[in-house]
């Protein structure tokens, strides 16, 4: 499998949902798009094959939705992980007990912001904590 370089987050996520195993079990990271930040809190759109839609609007009116499937509202963020914003790419985890009782939106963790790229080794690139603007300089490992 060669390297493949998407043009934009959203057709990055849509490529997840469809190509890439997106289960959380055993807790696997897979990839999801930051849907709003709160202070060390975000919501994660989570892919997934049954449903690769990305919700827009406001935090308030994305809660008031009670169709929303494979969204976290309560994603912790990891400390290594840079600055995020609505639209960025991330892998999110959940704690297996979650995956198991099948409720793995309840809560997880954001380990890192990733890039549109997906690597010939099955992982996606990250980007560096250091800088906040920094360009990807490592890939880390992901189950999708």
């Amino acid at each position: 499998m060669a390297d493949r370089t998407f043009a934009s987050n959203e057709e990055a996520f849509a490529y997840a949902c469809e190509h890439l195993d997106c289960s959380l079990r055993d807790g696997r990271s897979v990839l999801g798009i930051v849907l709003g930040v709160q202070g060390h809190m975000c919501s994660v759109k989570v892919a997934n094959r049954d449903d690769s839609l990305i919700p827009t609007g406001t935090l308030t009116a994305l809660l008031a939705q009670s169709d929303l499937s494979h969204v976290c509202f309560s994603a912790m963020i990891a400390d290594k992980v840079p600055q995020l914003q609505p639209g960025d790419l991330v892998l999110y985890t959940t704690m297996p007990e979650l995956a198991a009782a099948d409720k793995p939106m309840v809560a997880g963790t954001v380990i890192a912001k990733v890039a549109p790229h997906y690597t010939s080794r099955g992982t996606w690139q990250s980007y560096a904590a250091a800088s906040k603007s920094a360009p990807p300089d490592e890939s880390v490992s992901s189950a999708t």
